[in-house]
């Protein structure tokens, strides 16, 4: 109910009229009563606030109740507005009252505030799905400034994709001449309580505007360098038909909107089900492994083998295995001959290690796909970084489709703000220590053309650069 505050004293709303409305106070003994026009301007007052039954019988005013209710009305309006954890939102609220002892005193506990904060919550939240097959309310198909945000809503043997993007985030990414992807794995709860495990990928976009794309209980996200998404697409499976399916529907929109979806370098993860679709959807496109990802296969190999403590105590079998990381880094027509001087020379506790990369990284993965030596931009990063921030802004383990779809409307909002800033030619600086590397890169590069150094000892110069990777503090720690 609405409720009117005047000298100290809440007023509930009573009745209203075209012109009039009613106002007396929350003390139901207490004869005090204000009328206002349709504006809330006063018109008439008699708040003398004594009994309707005793006029000796007055009462005094309650700061406190004004504090606990100006409380309960912004937690509740961030309870309908926000998909936040209820506990988080009212532990916040509370301390940022500063409410006094006695209104501290007198506000119901968290714990008792749940149930009726949960109610208010599911009123405005439609029915969780119990399958694939659901409707979307009108709420959940545009953005926060009602423009048109659901772009492809198909059933597909028993799958469902959706594709999430307004029209100024395609155009952003049609303009975009490289493309980053990537994929990590996420869950949602449905109504019958059971968790359905999912995947979600993102296709991001980098280098000239950045944006993403996700995809139905896997978000595909395309970012770029300055880090949002642009084309969320979300869908129940994982495979190269998917795949294609949604590229080519990226297809038809850019005709749409009169613009060429041509990229000239894609880089993604090393997902076999990428691969053929991106060849056949993009053939003048060259195709990327992201080298964090190359990386972090040989860290993984590592650990699989046993050979954790070996790495982190032998210093020589540590510079052989970031040698054997640092291979992405030559020129492509010397990685073949390195690689055989690596084998012949590797002490013989690493021998399943190099048998696994020959076996794999040598002869079934095109050495075209993750030799990254020419390229100053070698990893999804971007990728990676965008996954951060927006499980952080999910911030639930198992969500569900309506607060997901709720935190990339929030996101859209984000991507907003930094298409303006890329139109007003403000980005984010690379770090001190991304210039630095850089820097390393091309020297070493410099050297080795001008025969001023070997293949081996250029191979070991770039060892030295993996070996400052973060991911490699964490093998040893």
């Amino acid at each position: 109910k609405r409720v009117l505050v005047c000298d100290g004293y809440v007023y509930h709303l009573n009745k209203s009229c075209s012109k009039v409305k009613y106002w007396r106070c929350d003390n139901r003994l207490c004869a005090a009563v204000i009328h206002t026009d349709i504006n809330d301007q006063f018109k008439v007052r008699k708040d003398d606030h004594s009994s309707r039954k005793d006029d000796h019988l007055s009462h005094l005013s309650s700061p406190e109740h004004i504090e606990i209710l100006s409380l309960k009305s912004n937690i509740k309006q961030r309870v309908v507005t926000e998909a936040t954890r209820i506990g988080r939102i009212y532990d916040e609220e509370v301390a940022k009252a500063q409410l006094n002892q006695t209104a501290l005193s007198i506000v119901a506990s968290v714990q008792d505030a749940k149930s009726s904060l949960n109610r208010i919550r599911r009123f405005e939240t439609p029915l969780l799905p119990k399958s694939c097959r659901f409707d979307i309310p009108t709420l959940y198909n545009h953005t926060i400034n009602v423009e048109r945000f659901l772009l492809y809503d198909k059933m597909r043997r028993n799958k469902r994709i959706l594709i999430f993007a307004t029209d100024d985030q395609l155009r952003v990414l049609f303009k975009a001449k490289h493309i980053l992807m990537d994929g990590f794995p996420c869950v949602f709860a449905l109504l019958t309580g059971h968790s359905s495990s999912i995947y979600k990928e993102m296709l991001q976009q980098l280098e000239e505007e950045a944006e993403r794309l996700q995809m139905d209980f896997v978000p595909n996200q395309i970012t770029t360098d300055f880090e949002k998404a642009l084309v969320k697409p979300l869908r129940t499976g994982r495979s190269s038909s998917i795949y294609k399916e949604m590229l080519q529907q990226l297809e038809e929109e850019a005709e749409r909107l009169q613009m060429d979806f041509v990229p000239n370098q894609i880089t993604t993860d090393f997902e076999k089900a990428l691969v053929k679709p991106l060849r056949e959807q993009f053939p003048g496109a060259r195709h990327i492994g992201c080298f964090f990802h190359f990386c972090q296969a040989i860290y993984r190999k590592i650990r699989e083998l046993g050979l954790s403590n070996t790495y982190k105590d032998d210093a020589n079998a540590r510079n052989f295995c970031r040698r054997l990381m640092a291979l992405p880094l030559l020129p492509l027509n010397e990685v073949e001959f390195a690689f055989e001087e690596l084998t012949e020379q590797c002490p013989d506790v690493l021998a399943p290690l190099f048998v696994y990369f020959d076996n794999y990284w040598m002869k079934q993965i095109s050495l075209i796909l993750w030799n990254v030596s020419d390229l100053k931009t070698r990893t999804n990063n971007n990728c990676e970084g965008w996954h951060n921030r927006f499980n952080r802004r999910v911030d639930k383990m198992h969500p569900n489709i309506w607060h997901f779809i709720d935190v990339l409307k929030r996101e859209e909002v984000h991507f907003q703000q930094k298409l303006l800033h890329a139109k007003s030619d403000f980005f984010k600086k690379q770090s001190k220590r991304t210039c630095i590397i850089q820097e390393r890169l091309e020297v070493l590069a410099n050297h080795f053309s001008n025969n001023e150094i070997d293949v081996n000892e250029y191979l070991e110069g770039l060892s030295m650069i993996v070996a400052k990777d973060k991911t490699e503090k964490k093998l040893n720690s």
